[in-house]
């Protein structure tokens, strides 16, 4: 899983590493990723590319699309679980 974030999250960058992700900095990499994290109350869209959202590929089923997760007040424990689980929390 390729986790992008903004710079500035460094500290959240290591320990997911640590967790055994993939994780790259939105500003200069120009490739898919699975999720992306970013801790203000927005997030500068400019930042992501085309280059950066997965292919959907036809007759087959597919991941498509971005996960965003704001990790302002969140524990690296909840940021993991929402990785993996690619949701924030239950909609019913």
């Amino acid at each position: 899983m390729v986790v992008a974030i903004e710079r500035g999250l460094e500290n959240l960058k290591n320990k997911l590493e640590k967790r055994g992700f993939n994780v790259v900095y939105i500003e200069n990499y120009n490739y898919p990723v699975d999720a992306i994290i970013y801790e203000r109350n927005f997030f500068n869209i400019s930042h992501v590319s085309r280059n950066n959202m997965p292919e959907a590929t036809m007759g087959e089923r597919c991941s498509y699309g971005v996960l965003m997760i704001n990790s302002k007040g969140k524990t690296i424990n909840e940021i993991e679980d929402m990785l993996k689980k690619r949701y924030y929390t239950p909609l019913f």
